[in-house]
């Protein structure tokens, strides 16, 4: 049972949360267009998905599916982030947007922020943050993000 909603019934595009079959409708291969995603077998899917499910809305991961061709255009996540400052609030942090290459200008980043950043303010965050590539700010500032401070990471890998 689906609990997303259609996009565009002329297009047979639709925004859910991502379901266990989704692996086998390109869900890995499109976060490989993304950044490093190695193969992922069946196994380590599953295992990642109920991992992932057992946190119910502290992690939510977002996909629009082609179901005309049954195939994943566009994906994101937002996990939650509890906090003691802010009288012990919650941030959202956004995660993994990606739009198939061959999918793109259909808005539908758009549609997956929205789906996101609606459910970070339905959990009670006060704020969403997400990083991104300086040649994404412009989309990001079109979609009501602006920036603050500077990124730094340590990798470990």
């Amino acid at each position: 049972m689906h609990t997303g909603f259609p996009l565009n019934e002329a297009c047979n595009l639709q925004v859910r949360k991502l379901e266990i079959s989704d692996k086998s409708k390109g869900f890995v291969e499109l976060l490989q267009q993304l950044t490093v995603c190695d193969a992922i077998s069946d196994e380590d899917f599953q295992k990642q998905f109920q991992e992932l499910s057992s946190l119910g809305d502290d992690h939510v991961i977002c996909v629009i599916e082609d179901t005309s061709c049954g195939k994943i255009v566009a994906t994101g996540s937002v996990f939650i982030e509890k906090k003691f400052i802010r009288n012990c609030g919650k941030v959202g942090h956004i995660e993994d947007v990606v739009v198939d290459r061959d999918s793109r200008g259909m808005q539908l980043g758009k549609k997956v922020l929205s789906f996101l950043t609606d459910h970070a303010r339905s959990v009670g965050c006060y704020m969403a943050i997400l990083d991104c590539r300086n040649e994404n700010k412009a989309f990001y500032e079109k979609c009501g993000f602006k920036q603050k401070e500077i990124r730094m990471v340590k990798y470990f890998i």
